[in-house]
């Protein structure tokens, strides 16, 4: 992807999930693979829903910026999510509220509904490790290899890949919707 295009993608996804209250405060991460193989992704502590296409940092596959500020703290995962299939060219990492809940319980939610059972992609559960660990990057990264795109991490968020930024937009607000139904289902039952 070229950098001017992917620096227009990446600040309309952050403002759309900040809207949709996919992300709140500082938490989430977004990012692009660009044409050269380097990567444009958020910064460390600011809204995504506040930032600037001059915010966005540039990073070679250490993590050292190229240009820009200072990375996102999972720098490690958005690699290691492109390592897992050279289509993904877009990496939305979020924790969405009722996702986070199902990940807290260390289970994928159930698929009851029609948008679950046909709209939403396969999603893989991620064993937990600690945030910005290069464990936790590797077991993304095995997870999405087979071609799975999203990832539920254990007691953390939801990793959506793509070649195209809306399409992880999109499955990250599917995902969050099909959560919650999930959620108030199995509390509907519990209370019946």
């Amino acid at each position: 992807m070229r950098a001017k295009r992917a620096r227009g993608a990446l600040i309309r996804c952050c403002r759309a999930l900040w809207e949709r209250g996919l992300v709140s405060g500082s938490s989430g991460n977004v990012s692009a693979r660009l044409d050269d193989g380097t990567i444009l992704i958020t910064p460390t502590r600011k809204a995504l829903g506040l930032l600037r296409e001059e915010d966005l940092v540039r990073i070679g596959r250490t993590g050292a910026a190229l240009d820009g500020g200072r990375p996102s703290g999972e720098w490690r995962l958005h690699v290691a999510a492109y390592d897992a299939r050279p289509q993904i060219l877009t990496v939305v990492h979020t924790h969405p509220t009722f996702c986070v809940v199902w990940a807290g319980q260390d289970r994928l939610f159930p698929r009851e509904t029609v948008a679950s059972t046909e709209s939403l992609a396969a999603m893989a559960l991620v064993a937990y490790h600690p945030t910005g660990t290069q464990e936790l990057a590797d077991a993304t990264r095995d997870a999405l290899r087979d071609g799975t795109p999203l990832a539920l991490l254990a007691r953390h968020g939801l990793v959506a890949v793509s070649d195209d930024i809306d399409e992880a937009y999109v499955q990250t607000d599917l995902a969050e919707e099909c959560a919650k139904v999930a959620y108030y289902s199995a509390l509907f039952r519990a209370v019946s």
